[in-house]
């Protein structure tokens, strides 16, 4: 079973054309089995899952989602701290991808990245990656 962080198969076709496909199918797969093994050896290293964005799928570590949750989240903050026009374009990079984003995309990316670390980090305290 997979676990995904914004169910992109339950947005409205409404919303979908209000925001645009790229916003509405943007989404992090965690990963179907994390052992605690890899949680004990090499925490940072662990591969959590993928993001799908722009028609393309990112592996992401542990590490990277702590990276980019942070920087992309920066980027939204100054993004919103100053007026933009709603068609405007920003450049956001990941794992040396870049794309062009618009600040609605770029706040769920920015939402997206903190689930995925909240969930991961979640998880394992709870003991789900046994």
């Amino acid at each position: 079973m997979t676990t995904s962080i914004n169910q992109p198969w339950s947005i409205s076709d409404k919303v979908r054309n209000r925001f645009g496909n790229l916003w509405a199918d943007l989404d992090f797969v965690m990963q179907s089995k994390i052992s605690e093994e890899n949680f004990k050896t090499d925490p940072m290293n662990v591969t959590m899952g993928e993001l799908h964005i722009a028609g393309q799928c990112i592996t992401m570590r542990y590490k990277d989602l702590i990276a980019y949750s942070k920087s992309v989240e920066t980027l939204c903050n100054n993004i919103y701290s100053n007026p933009t026009g709603k068609d405007e374009k920003f450049e956001v990079t990941v794992k040396g991808r870049n794309f062009l984003l618009t600040k609605q995309e770029v706040r769920k990316l920015t939402e997206t990245l903190n689930d995925a670390l909240n969930a991961s980090m979640r998880g394992y305290e709870l003991g789900l990656y046994l």
